[in-house]
């Protein structure tokens, strides 16, 4: 069977894995995580086994403990991080290797003006991958084109890296968490409904997820204000490249309503009103349970609104508490990339369909497989029939002018230096960034270099 390598690749964004190499991570998450529940690796004991198959199973765990040995991991944080900044260390630790940090800006060489590229160009010759979170959309992709062609050379290696989420744009290895908790949960992901609850616009997890989901035949439901639904460009690309268009609802009860089960919202047509709580009519509740095999919530990301009081005005529009879990299905899965703040109520965490402790917990085996792949310590067999070398096609863009992005928060408005890059999208009169994917204007954007 044709072999097919992850080693030494970056992994931006959700599209830089194939739906079959994402099903190969989970293949060896599997292995992994069934190792982690037979015994913590770092403490695999040497001593001697009863029966052949003790022996096998001790010296299975023991190799896996040994994959990395030698293997450097930097985790590089200028935003707060719990989960994927410890669960990446977790992971590295589990597989031998070892792990350096910075896990605050403010003790890094950033704090005194250093450009995000010079700092990754250094750090690539401390370790052999990086894992940057950043809050600037695109960050990681500039930090991957700051290993170019020559900075490789120069190190004799490749050094991948890997997105921990940039500003508010995509997080992909949190979306193969997720996309791994719904599989265990359901046995697959095709066919299934999905409700994206929250601060769709903000919520870089939800941004990735949506394409995750959609490439593998999800039906979405985006529940949420008006003030925070998905993105036009995530829509944009969702049904351009999927076909898929998610459905819009401003609560629970609107999508359980009868007359609105294949009804788009147009957000630009309807009038701004204030935010409703999302759950607040029982007799429809018991309709959503058959409407929905997954409930995704999301809190509010208080800390991508340019105005906080804006923030403070949606914070408690919807939540998810007991009194909704004795009407929802009884297979549906609550899943919550946290923090939460207020939008699952903890008496829900004692329900079995509360899996987002299990979801979170997930994150180190699926870190470990992704990390023994971009060190080439493990491969992939390829099972399906698009080559390699296509899938890569398929990665590479083609960007031709130096518009420069009107987002304020992108990389290329922040770091000193930096060309825009755009493209046009179709015919569509857009252009999108290469680095945070924002659409704008063709006739109103300015030119010009930074």
């Amino acid at each position: 069977m044709a072999m097919s390598g992850l080693a030494g690749r970056h992994v931006i964004s959700i599209f830089d894995l194939s739906n079959d190499e994402i099903e190969g991570v989970f293949r060896l998450t599997d292995r992994f995580l069934s190792a982690l529940q037979r015994g913590p690796l770092s403490l695999v004991a040497p001593r001697r086994k009863r029966g052949a198959r003790a022996k096998a199973r001790g010296n299975d765990l023991a190799a896996i403990g040994r994959l990395c040995t030698g293997q450097v991991l930097a985790t590089v944080f200028f935003e707060p991080s719990t989960r994927t900044r410890l669960s990446f260390e977790a992971a590295m630790n589990r597989l031998g290797g070892r792990v350096i940090s910075v896990a605050d800006a403010r003790t890094s060489s950033a704090a005194k003006g250093e450009r995000l590229s010079d700092t990754v160009r250094v750090i690539a010759s401390y370790a052999d991958a990086i894992v940057l979170r950043h809050p600037n959309e695109g960050a990681a992709a500039l930090a991957a084109e700051s290993l170019d062609e020559q900075r490789l050379a120069e190190l004799g290696r490749r050094v991948p890296i890997i997105n921990g989420g940039d500003g508010a744009h995509e997080h992909p290895t949190q979306t193969l968490c997720d996309l791994y908790t719904i599989k265990r949960d359901h046995g697959k992901i095709e066919g299934l409904n999905v409700a994206l609850c929250g601060d769709l616009l903000h919520a870089r997890t939800v941004h990735s997820l949506s394409y995750g989901l959609a490439r593998f035949g999800a039906n979405i439901k985006c529940i949420s204000p008006p003030e925070l639904r998905l993105p036009r460009y995530v829509k944009r690309r969702l049904e351009i490249e999927f076909e898929c268009v998610p459905a819009e609802y401003e609560s629970f009860s609107d999508l359980a309503a009868p007359d609105r089960q294949h009804v788009i919202y147009a957000a630009e047509k309807r009038r701004r009103r204030a935010a409703k709580h999302l759950v607040s009519d029982e007799d429809l509740q018991e309709i959503i349970g058959r409407l929905l095999d997954v409930v995704y919530v999301t809190r509010v990301q208080a800390e991508r609104f340019a105005e906080p009081e804006r923030a403070e005005a949606v914070r408690g529009s919807y939540s998810i508490d007991a009194e909704v879990l004795r009407r929802i299905g009884r297979d549906t899965t609550i899943l919550h990339p946290l923090p939460r703040v207020n939008e699952v109520d903890y008496a829900v965490d004692q329900d079995a369909r509360a899996a987002y402790f299990r979801q979170a917990s997930y994150g180190v085996p699926i870190r470990m497989a992704l990390m023994a792949l971009l060190l080439g310590r493990k491969r992939l067999r390829r099972r399906g029939k698009e080559s390699e070398e296509a899938a890569a096609e398929k990665r590479v863009n083609h960007w031709g002018t130096t518009v420069r992005c009107q987002n304020p928060t992108c990389i290329t408005n922040n770091e000193r230096g930096m060309l825009p890059r755009m493209e046009a999208v179709g015919d569509t009169g857009l252009l999108r960034c290469a680095y945070c994917d924002q659409e704008q204007e063709a006739s109103g954007a300015s030119g010009g270099e930074k």
